[in-house]
């Protein structure tokens, strides 16, 4: 028996893909002759079209911004660790020191931990308008252009595809046109 594991996962899709045409009463033979297959690379939608740099653009920012807090709440534990260095041990401003630099440090995990899950988060929301247009063009070219399969290469596991499957410039045109402001 072929296990998932052994075919990969391209594989694995390509085997599920024919399985389903057999069950539809489909022969492969006959069905090779019409299968049209495509593919997208859904990074470079987002790197390249005018929504993808602008969602880009102010995620980037919002990092940038963060990172910033941070460096500044960084760069303040290091003079704390500064001043707990050059004070003298036992005494009570070596030991507010210390709580001082405890608490900054466990403050500083913390925001670390907020700003990932927050940029986490603004990414997702982010990309959603995109990820959506690029599903319902995908659809549409699917159904316009009669393609039977339509991989994203980034989560299709396959090795080798054709450029001339490439589907990615077409995708980004349209996602282009699609966000475009109406000339009024």
């Amino acid at each position: 028996m072929l296990s998932r594991v052994a075919l990969g996962r391209g594989s694995f899709l390509v085997l599920w893909a024919a399985l389903v045409l057999i069950a539809l009463g489909t022969p492969l033979g006959a069905q090779e002759v019409g299968l049209k297959i495509g593919v997208f690379n859904a990074d470079r939608v987002l790197a390249e079209s005018d929504t993808g740099q602008q969602a880009l653009a102010l995620f980037n920012q919002l990092r940038d911004q963060r990172i910033g807090e941070m460096q500044v709440q960084q760069d303040e534990i290091n003079g704390l660790q500064q001043q707990a260095a050059t004070a003298t041990p036992g005494t009570l401003e070596a030991a507010r020191l210390e709580r001082d630099l405890e608490d900054r440090l466990l403050r500083f995990d913390r925001l670390q931990q907020d700003v990932q899950q927050e940029l986490g988060l603004r990414q997702n929301e982010l990309t959603v308008e995109i990820t959506e247009m690029v599903s319902e063009i995908i659809s549409t070219m699917g159904q316009e252009e009669g393609y039977t399969i339509i991989f994203n290469t980034l989560q299709s596991g396959l090795v080798y595809v054709s450029p001339t499957l490439d589907l990615t410039d077409e995708i980004i045109g349209r996602v282009n046109a699609l966000s475009a402001p109406d000339p009024a």
